[in-house]
């Protein structure tokens, strides 16, 4: 049986002499002849026929429905595909670049979809060149028969659940944070980049029944519809996912994720088939490893991520700007979002203050309310050097979900200061940032890098506070139990302030 591979969609008038105009959406090349993407492919039409706005309303969640006869001119494509070679990769070549004729034949609105984007991405922004129909869309996949000619095409139900049916069988029930992520999709959906890739990890999946993945890898807009793999053994991919988000925006910020649905539960759903609950392939040792010293912490409204670094004594880590209201306001740490009485109240023994360097706050809870299967993080002692693999974990978007994580490099390494190419959003401040290799604390994520005029956070761009810099008044501490030893932390340096600032470590000489 093939792996399923990408494919690009152009909608187009039917005619060998109409020249590619649009931009396509990615999809997912089944087998021969069927080809499934997302419902963006429809955005940039939906708003131009009144039957196709219609088609997609009237849609019943969770039954899939062949599309009517009398939309089967508004509804062909060209389906452009890479050639495989004889080794079974494919050819990145576009003179290999195959064109077929096809069109949309069923299409089903996913509840599973809908309810995640109801409530876990109720307040988001989704770029669509049709707002109009966003929230229609992005629950809804679509169907596409491939044809010889341009002859209006019958199929029915039993044909459409078979072609389901076989890309079920190859897909991962349950991708693992952590696990090795690839995109295949076509870039702004121009034939010149079909078959493009981009490489990260399983970040996250949430969702009803996780139906939707978020993974660092990055994808641009004609994207969506794509194949996402998971690579268990980095050699063999497994389908996964099909993008269907490959830009956002949350509370303002813009998200550096991509989110894909996840195809096993939407497939299971829409085929009225039970979850054969297979074990998932790839190991969780890796992920517990990144988990078990991590927790949610909240002051206020606000939230962050904590690191517990001395289990013994009950000792947290995390950034002084996440417990700024306090002490008015209460600091709690919640040890496992998935346990509802697992929060408890910690005392903010020290934080440095407002705009100083390190931006650190040291939290103490009573050991005795730790859940027993954390573990303290080591901090590590050797030197960070550039390029070290790194994943950082936190808490960005919602504290009701398990942590995020994300992969990257060292980008940088100075004595004060780590910059790390981990995609870091709101909420993962006073996150880790872990040596792949060694699974040791090489620093605590503080703030991404932020434009001159402030309008743009780059989320690719993190600093964070080396473990060198926090163990030692950390190690001071806890030889002598006296905070006063925490005060080490807020730095008068001004090369120091500088770094954290931003700002020239020599003057100019333009």
């Amino acid at each position: 049986m093939d792996t399923p591979n990408s494919a690009l969609l152009v909608h187009s008038p039917i005619d060998e002499n109409t020249r590619i105009t649009s931009q396509g959406n990615s999809g997912i090349s089944i087998s021969k002849n069927w080809v499934l993407t997302h419902g963006t492919a429809l955005s940039l039409i939906i708003d131009k026929s009144h039957a196709i706005s219609r088609f997609v309303k009237d849609m019943i969640p969770g039954e899939l429905t062949i599309a009517p006869m009398e939309l089967a001119n508004e509804l062909k494509f060209r389906v452009y595909r890479d050639l495989e070679i004889d080794d079974g990769s494919r050819s990145g070549d576009y003179s290999r670049v195959q064109e077929h004729l096809g069109s949309i034949v069923a299409a089903w609105k996913c509840p599973l979809l809908t309810k995640t984007f109801d409530e876990f991405f109720e307040t988001w922004n989704f770029p669509n060149s049709s707002i109009k129909f966003d929230r229609f869309l992005r629950s809804i996949y679509l169907l596409v028969f491939i044809t010889e000619s341009d002859k209006k095409t019958i199929v029915e139900i039993s044909s459409v659940k078979q072609a389901l049916s076989c890309l079920l069988d190859q897909a991962m029930r349950n991708p693992i944070r952590g696990a090795s992520v690839e995109i295949e999709s076509t870039p702004f959906g121009n034939p010149v980049f079909i078959g493009s890739i981009a490489r990260g990890v399983v970040s996250n999946v949430v969702g009803d029944e996780g139906c939707v993945i978020m993974t660092d890898a990055y994808a641009f807009p004609g994207s969506e519809g794509g194949p996402v793999y998971v690579i268990p053994d980095c050699k063999r991919r497994i389908i996964s996912g099909l993008v269907i988000a490959p830009l956002s925006w949350c509370r303002g910020e813009w998200v550096d994720y991509t989110f894909a649905a996840n195809l096993a539960p939407c497939l299971l759903n829409i085929l009225q088939k039970k979850d054969p609950r297979c074990p998932p392939i790839i190991s969780r040792q890796e992920n517990e490893t990144l988990d078990r010293g991590v927790v949610l912490v909240r002051c206020g409204i606000n939230w962050g991520t904590g690191v517990l670094v001395d289990k013994d004594s009950g000792t947290f880590l995390t950034c002084s700007h996440v417990v700024a209201e306090a002490p008015e306001r209460e600091v709690s740490i919640v040890m496992s979002t998935d346990q509802t009485n697992s929060r408890t109240w910690a005392k903010l023994l020290y934080r440095t203050p407002k705009n100083q360097p390190y931006d650190v706050a040291v939290l103490r809870v009573n050991p005795q309310d730790i859940d027993p299967l954390l573990k303290s993080i080591r901090l590590s002692r050797a030197p960070i050097v550039k390029g070290e693999p790194v994943v950082s974990v936190g808490f960005p978007f919602s504290s009701s979900v398990q942590p995020t994580i994300s992969s990257g490099v060292i980008s940088n390494s100075m004595n004060c200061a780590l910059l790390t190419t981990c995609c870091a959003q709101s909420g993962t401040s006073g996150g880790p940032i872990i040596s792949r290799a060694t699974g040791e604390m090489l620093g605590m994520i503080v703030c991404n890098a932020l434009s001159s005029d402030g309008a743009v956070l780059y989320p690719r761009m993190s600093l964070a506070v080396p473990a060198a810099v926090m163990d030692r008044p950390l190690q001071e501490y806890l030889r002598t139990d006296n905070p006063d030893a925490l005060r080490a932390f807020t730095c008068d340096d001004a090369i120091v302030r500088n770094v954290w600032n931003f700002y020239p470590l020599l003057p100019s000489k333009l």
